[in-house]
């Protein structure tokens, strides 16, 4: 009970300072919000595609509708733009002849243009614009065009030839391990939860237990009937608690604010939470004992943490860095509390996949406390 009351009464004086709200909530989602355009997945995007048409007949037009239907966000550029093409990251151009050669039964070449701009978009419009061919020539096929000649009976044929649905599909199912690499909020709510939780843990919890040193808080509480080991196991459940609040509510915020997934398996998040919160807790309890001013564990702590944070993939995936990083960061705990987020959030694993990170957490929380408990003082 004691050590329950200790524990508490530290998470009563965090909680009092105002600026809490500010650096344990608001700045931490808005870290979120900010670098999640960076890391979006931009493959999911409408493909942006400039389409000049310099032939004015209805069939040019069908074959612009279709290129909309294959989720390309057109923009239909007048014939006096054709020189402009090369200013732009990628343009197509429909020729004059377009409708009359096809309907001669005769090739049309479609000019796709390159310019500078992403390798990735230019082979999702291309990949599209095929698929758009593809079907436009089928439904000319089907409804006979070329021999029929053009008509409003058959426009009305073709139009309908392409509105029907394809009569083979595939139906996608997604194993966990299958699915694309956490992107956007999806990336960086787990990221700056890791982050600004080490950050804040240390923080606060380090200061506090410094000023209780300072002003003989500590002293006092050793005169009380409560023993040293009740006293270390109180200081140290209370900067556990911190994490756990803390992460909680960025959680709950990334739900209600970004719409985050929180995968197949949410409760399975728990045991990650208490065990980075345990590390914290060690983290922040040695830079109390190791240092006797704020400006100290303001200053060291700080730092500490976002080496962590940007060794652990915090700050960026961990897929554009050397393979030397990629190593480095497998003997980081923000590593292991990020993947750990993931696996859970973004990959929809449960709660025995994410033992190994759990445990590796533990083990550095456990090695953190080790070296406190010697250098624990109240004087």
């Amino acid at each position: 009970m004691n050590v329950l009351r200790i524990a508490l009464n530290d998470v009563r004086v965090v909680l009092k300072d105002r600026m809490v709200v500010v650096w344990w909530l608001a700045m931490p989602l808005a870290f979120v919000f900010m670098f999640s355009f960076m890391v979006r997945d931009r493959t999911q995007d409408s493909t942006w595609l400039p389409v000049v048409q310099l032939d004015d007949h209805d069939l040019a037009d069908i074959f612009i509708e279709q290129l909309r239907a294959e989720k390309y966000y057109v923009e239909v550029k007048p014939a006096g733009d054709v020189n402009q093409v090369g200013n732009w990251s990628r343009a197509l151009v429909i020729p004059a002849t377009f409708s009359e050669r096809i309907l001669a039964g005769k090739r049309v070449d479609l000019s796709l243009t390159k310019g500078q701009g992403s390798p990735e978009k230019l082979l999702a419009a291309q990949a599209l614009l095929v698929r758009a061919l593809i079907r436009f020539n089928a439904a000319i096929a089907a409804v006979d065009l070329i021999e029929r000649g053009w008509s409003d009976e058959a426009k009305n044929d073709l139009l309908a030839e392409l509105a029907r649905p394809p009569q083979l599909s595939v139906e996608n199912k997604q194993h966990f391990s299958l699915r694309p690499p956490p992107s956007g909020f999806a990336f960086t709510l787990p990221a700056y939860l890791v982050m600004f939780t080490m950050m804040m843990t240390v923080m606060y919890g380090g200061i506090t237990l410094a000023q209780e040193r300072a002003e003989k808080r500590m002293s006092r509480l050793v005169a009380a009937p409560v023993s040293v080991f009740e006293i270390f196991l109180g200081k140290m459940l209370g900067k556990m608690l911190q994490p756990v609040l803390q992460g909680g509510l960025l959680i709950a915020a990334g739900v209600t604010v970004f719409r985050v997934n929180l995968g197949d398996h949410p409760l399975a998040l728990t045991p990650v939470i208490v065990c980075f919160a345990f590390f914290c807790g060690s983290l922040g309890l040695l830079f109390g004992v190791l240092f006797r001013t704020e400006q100290q564990i303001t200053g060291l702590g700080i730092l500490a943490t976002l080496v962590l944070a940007a060794l652990g993939g915090c700050w960026w995936p961990l897929d554009v860095v050397p393979q030397t990083f990629k190593t480095i960061a497998l003997f980081t705990p923000s590593y292991w509390a990020i993947q750990g987020l993931h696996d859970v959030m973004s990959f929809g694993k449960s709660w025995l996949d994410v033992l190994p990170e759990c445990g590796v957490l533990v083990a550095f929380g456990a090695a953190i406390t080790a070296i406190a408990i010697p250098l624990f003082h109240w004087d």
